[in-house]
């Protein structure tokens, strides 16, 4: 809309006397009617006897055309509109000319008040505001309109703000926004904005926080602060601690915030990481959810740009810790058992040889022939320097216990320099005055002499001349540069175990912040859900120790319901995984398999088939890497590239999730996997075999069961009884009967599991593998008493470790059956009667061709009959083959003839008989067992 002004035209005496109002007319002198006739007449005389001049003694006209002007100015500023980006040109150009106002024609007071009272009636002013004063303060130079709009504000009382709730909304976004754009022109009158912190409106608090927040960003920040700088800054920051634990929760996040900015422009001291780090961490069990949400994201900036070494953990960082402070110790206790060195001042070594000095004094003073000539050595020397390397010799001849020398050269620089300072004192030649003479040379300003271990202490004089130190002209000691030397390395051993303090209670915080917020993952409020995740994903990102717990947490909300969880999910995953950084394809795939074998080792049944939804998109896209991450996968698994046990294990899992996206993966290379995981070296690694077991179900329409529910119904697949793998599967499930393996058991529930949903007539297969397994036991029980022998003398103790081993073959056996029979019940209700419905769905299809169609007309009459007959000829032919499975399982499963039936006795005994039958594994083996078979 355009913009538009509505002006209150009086009408009335009353009007015209309102002042101060928006949109009212000021008039200062109000007439009756009576007099007007008497003004009027008066004012016709002065205008012909003086001309227009005769108007400047009733208007102010530079008052009143500057007022004219102004309210216009502020007039325009009304409009709501002012504020849009359309109105730039408007609102620079009031701006500007307002800025002339102030600076030329002296309206700083009247602007300044004018400013508060339209923020306290047009909260959208605002920003113009502050983009008003900035300008004026900065282009014009007017820095005081600042200070009077400051302490405006800083005035109004708690009870006035709490009356006027859109002024005080106003207010605070006019000094945040301020704030921002020119920080260094408010910490003048910041005193005057932090009494609010102590107010009751919240809003208040808040600018201010942020106004100090951005000073402390670009103003107080860096290492060249003077010294009121930085006790500026630590009074802000402390302030800013306080309100950390403000009563109101949105202050607290606010100030969160702000330290989360501070943290991110590198601006926090390194002092203060430790008690900042500690007050977030405790903000994370804030009521507030808006707090909770800001703590995360400090601690994500904390973590990011943290000045320690975030991959150590608090357990690593201990030993080099105590080690360091072990070292630090020693190097003071040894620097603490040297001797002291002494010391002696200067005046009491001048005391100590001023007697005999004297004498000296006196004695050269007594002129003879020898001493004439020698003087004229003296001066030759004198001549050829400046006083104060005069002064330095003297100095030295003293140092020495050249006392003549010293008396003869101090005498003769006079002469050469009588306006030196030095020996101004020698126009009159006296013992008194060359003595001071001597004592100011020698003792200077008062020094203190090291004496180090010397037998004669006049040589270690180091004397000040006016301020200069004459043992600058001699070389160091080799004692002081030891001495110097240690020194620096005790403050580099301080420094060192000072920053491994730091750093360790930064892990400790750290680790405790990853525990707390690994709890967050499951909250109920979604946007603290995304802030986790988020933050999982940037600990792992910089390899903080750990980590890895997190990224695996996160993992089962995959499914969850909801979109935005579930989303943020996927997202983190195909950031921290799915693209991978390097300089070609190979190194690309290389990163991205070992970013999910640190996933998948040592990984739960749960979190690898959480892992699928991420996986199989990967291999769904069709990304350029697919093909390369299968080959480096395969080569780890075979072993043509050196591999850990466990990342092998990694291999061959991603290949099997590799495979629900595309079957021919696995399908194509199952006699590698039969031979490498599951050939004749299966007994010496039953996880590998397990996990490659697993990997092959992929293949099993069981597994891709979500893929086919959209495709027409066909014969299901499967394998021949005679294929390798149940070969081999049915080999390694035999041998490992008679084994101790603890893995064996999770081996051989995954290949039974198989092999009923791969096998053609797995029933044949399952009982000829019992019978075989049964066999192996007997053999073994049979043959036990010869590989007693073989092992030695038995004593009692080996009798009774002999019984226990054959209890846990026995076990083992046992759990064979129970897997067997509860996979032959869930084959005949799943797969069979699948079967059996897809075979009548073929049959009533095929007869439905094979009749001839009849009448048109006859068929549409008859079509909803023919409906609900078929519907009852299905759902009573379903009743026909679910009652024909259930028979199956009563009457035919544990038939005498059926081999699950020779076991039922023992599983039966051994529950039956606890006290004999004692063995742990026997009797939770039997007892599992028969519950299996009970399900029958």
């Amino acid at each position: 809309s355009e913009m538009s002004w509505d002006f209150i035209v009086p009408v009335c005496v009353g009007d015209l006397e309102k002042t101060g109002g928006i949109n009212q007319y000021v008039v200062q002198d109000v007439v009756s009617p009576k007099q007007l006739a008497a003004c009027l007449s008066k004012f016709k005389a002065a205008l012909r006897s003086q001309g227009p001049t005769c108007i400047l003694e009733h208007f102010d006209t530079g008052y009143s055309v500057l007022n004219c002007v102004t309210c216009c100015c502020y007039k325009l500023l009304e409009n709501p509109t002012i504020s849009h980006v359309k109105s730039k040109p408007t609102r620079d150009g009031i701006i500007h000319l307002l800025g002339v106002l102030i600076k030329k024609y002296n309206h700083l007071l009247g602007a300044s008040v004018k400013v508060i009272q339209l923020l306290q009636h047009f909260e959208q002013l605002s920003s113009v505001f502050a983009q008003a004063v900035c300008v004026w303060s900065t282009e014009y130079g007017v820095r005081a309109i600042i200070g009077e709009v400051i302490r405006e504000i800083g005035q109004r009382s708690s009870e006035e703000l709490a009356r006027e709730a859109s002024g005080v909304k106003a207010f605070s976004s006019f000094i945040a926004e301020l704030g921002s754009l020119v920080p260094e022109l408010m910490i003048p009158n910041i005193s005057v904005l932090i009494t609010h912190l102590e107010g009751e409106s919240h809003t208040m608090r808040v600018a201010v926080c942020e106004v100090l927040g951005e000073i402390l960003v670009r103003v107080l920040c860096g290492d060249k602060l003077d010294e009121s700088g930085k006790a500026d800054r630590d009074r802000f920051f402390d302030t800013l601690q306080e309100h950390l634990h403000d009563t109101h929760s949105h202050v607290r996040a606010r100030v969160l915030q702000v330290y989360a900015r501070i943290v991110n422009s590198k601006a926090l001291p390194l002092c203060k990481y430790s008690e900042v780090m500690e007050l977030a961490v405790g903000r994370l069990m804030d009521k507030s959810i808006n707090a909770v949400k800001s703590a995360i994201q400090l601690l994500a900036a904390f973590i990011a740009l943290n000045p320690y070494s975030c991959k150590l953990s608090s357990t690593d960082l201990q030993k080099p810790l105590e080690k360091e402070t072990a070292k630090l110790r020693d190097m003071k206790a040894r620097l603490e058992g040297k001797a002291p060195v002494a010391t002696i001042k200067a005046s009491e070594l001048w005391a100590a040889m001023e007697p005999e000095l004297l004498v000296t004094v006196r004695a050269e003073l007594e002129p003879t022939s020898e001493a004439e000539k020698e003087d004229e050595d003296d001066n030759r020397d004198v001549e050829a320097e400046d006083d104060r390397a005069t002064a330095v010799k003297v100095a030295q001849y003293l140092r020495v216990n050249k006392y003549r020398n010293a008396v003869r050269l101090c005498i003769r620089a006079h002469g050469c320099f009588p306006e030196s300072e030095m020996f101004a004192s020698l126009s009159t030649l006296t013992p008194e005055t060359l003595m001071g003479t001597l004592a100011h040379i020698f003792k200077g300003k008062g020094c203190t002499l090291i004496i180090e271990h010397i037998s004669n202490p006049a040589l270690c004089i180091f004397s000040l001349l006016e301020g200069i130190s004459l043992s600058q002209n001699l070389p160091p000691t080799p004692q002081k540069d030891a001495e110097q030397e240690e020194d620096g390395e005790l403050k580099k051993q301080e420094m060192l175990v000072q920053y491994l303090k730091d750093t360790e209670t930064f892990a400790l915080q750290v680790e405790r912040a990853i525990s707390v917020i690994n709890t967050m993952l499951y909250w109920k409020t979604t946007s603290v859900v995304q802030e986790a995740v988020q933050f999982c994903v940037t600990v792992c990102e910089f390899s903080v120790a750990n980590s890895i717990s997190g990224v695996r947490k996160m993992l089962p909300l995959v499914w969850s319901t909801d979109a935005a969880i579930k989303d943020a999910v996927v997202q983190a995953y195909r950031r921290l995984y799915l693209n991978p950084q390097g300089e070609n394809i190979r190194v690309k795939a290389h990163t991205l398999v070992d970013s999910l074998s640190e996933l998948m080792v040592d990984a739960s049944l749960g979190t690898i088939q959480c892992l699928e939804e991420i996986v199989q998109e990967f291999f769904g896209s069709g990304s350029h890497l697919q093909s390369t991450v299968v080959q480096v996968l395969w080569e780890r698994f075979t072993g043509k590239r050196e591999t850990a046990a466990l990342h092998r294990r990694a291999a061959v899992l991603l290949l099997g999730l590799a495979a629900r996206a595309e079957r021919e993966v696995v399908l194509s290379n199952l006699d590698t996997l039969c031979s490498v995981a599951l050939g004749e070296k299966v007994t010496e690694d039953f996880l590998l075999a397990r996990d490659a077991v697993l990997t092959i179900c992929s293949i099993t329409d069981h597994v891709r069961v979500r893929g086919l529910m959209t495709r027409e119904p066909r014969a299901p697949f499967r394998l021949p009884q005679d294929h390798q793998l149940f070969t081999c599967l049915t080999q390694a499930i035999a041998e490992g009967v008679v084994m101790e393996d603890p893995y064996w058991q999770t081996f051989m529930q995954q290949a039974v599991r198989l092999i009923y949903f791969l096998a053609e007539s797995p029933d044949q297969l399952c009982s000829r593998l019992l019978q075989r397994s049964a066999r192996l036991l007997l053999d073994q029980i049979a043959e036990g008493g010869e590989l007693n022998k073989d092992a030695g003398q038995l004593q009692d103790g080996s009798q009774e470790s002999n019984e226990q081993v054959n209890c846990v073959c026995l076990a083992q056996l046992l759990a064979l059956c129970g897997c067997v029979a509860f996979w032959q019940v869930s084959h005949l209700e799943r797969s069979v009667s699948a079967e059996l419905r897809r075979r009548r769905g073929e049959t009533e299809e095929r007869e439905e061709k094979e009749k001839a169609p009849s009448s048109k007309a006859k068929q549409t009459a008859s079509e909803s009959a023919m409906e609900e007959e078929l519907g009852l000829m299905g759902a009573s032919a379903e009743d026909t083959e679910a009652e024909l499975i259930r028979k199956i399982c009563e009457t035919e499963l544990l038939a005498e003839e059926n081999l699950l039936c020779a076991f039922l006795p023992l599983l039966v005994r051994v529950c039956s008989s606890p006290g004999r039958y004692s063995h742990p594994h026997l009797t939770t083996a039997a007892c599992l067992a028969l519950s299996q078979y009970m399900m029958i």
